[in-house]
């Protein structure tokens, strides 16, 4: 019988906590960790959506990257998402675990997952976040223009947009970091990166970005991040065979674009 607490544990091998940034929340949000379970549903993010979703397919566990408890609560109710989300998975027994910045960091987590969905090879760590392995380093397929590289990241990963600055050279190697990582681009540069694709990005920063010759690319949080849904399954699903473990149906990029 396979528990909340054999996925837990699993999982902080994979991702330890001694990982995350010093202000953020990982680990096990909500549940019983002696609960059995048999089936298990990852996302980027527990929703409302995810977690009906797993209520419906009877899941147990429901695996995401963003904390579904990020600052102190000091209610639970149905006046906010978080709140109608933890009473949710409350009453329907399910609980829920959150890899966040660990799983940024971690061997294998969110920015590899990243950088191979773009076809980067020879891939190390940028060198950034208080532990230094925060965001990737990697050689692209071949070599690309700014604009033409936008829009195979686009392609890549199923973005909506990518919004980019052109930092006016061919780009052959290329930093990642998932999610909100522009302020970090000088790691990129020292890494001898031509382009930095992220997932949030500020008008200053893509200014500086091409004021350095780095070509800046914002492809959005969901795009860059979602890739490690994936990895939560196939590994929890390799690990546990007689478990079923997916990836959300419902879960979607929030944004929209025109």
């Amino acid at each position: 019988m396979t528990t909340v607490q054999d996925i837990l544990y699993f999982l902080e091998q994979f991702a330890p906590y001694e990982l995350a940034e010093s202000w953020d929340n990982v680990g096990l949000m909500t549940g019983d960790r002696c609960q059995p379970v048999d089936k298990v549903l990852c996302a980027l993010d527990a929703t409302e959506d995810v977690v009906a979703e797993a209520a419906e397919m009877g899941a147990q566990l429901v695996v995401a990257h963003h904390p579904l408890i990020f600052t102190s609560v000091k209610a639970v109710t149905e006046d906010d998402a978080a709140g109608r989300t933890l009473r949710r998975a409350i009453k329907k027994d399910i609980a829920v675990i959150c890899m966040h910045t660990n799983a940024d960091c971690a061997e294998g987590g969110v920015n590899d997952a990243l950088a191979a969905a773009i076809g980067l090879r020879d891939i190390v760590p940028m060198g950034a976040g208080e532990r230094g392995l925060l965001g990737r380093v990697g050689d692209l397929p071949r070599a690309m223009q700014p604009a033409e590289f936008a829009v195979y990241v686009k392609q890549a990963l199923h973005a909506g947009g990518v919004r980019f600055t052109d930092g006016g050279r061919e780009i052959t190697r290329v930093a990642v970091g998932g999610g909100a990582c522009g302020k970090l681009m000088d790691f990129a540069l020292e890494k001898g990166a031509q382009a930095f694709l992220i997932g949030d990005c500020s008008y200053d920063l893509m200014q500086r970005a091409r004021s350095l010759g780095l070509t800046l690319a914002d492809a959005g949080h969901f795009p860059t991040e979602n890739p490690v849904a994936n990895v939560f399954a196939e590994r929890i699903g390799a690990a546990f065979p007689e478990l079923c473990a997916r990836v959300s149906a419902v879960h979607r990029d929030c944004i929209q674009f025109v």
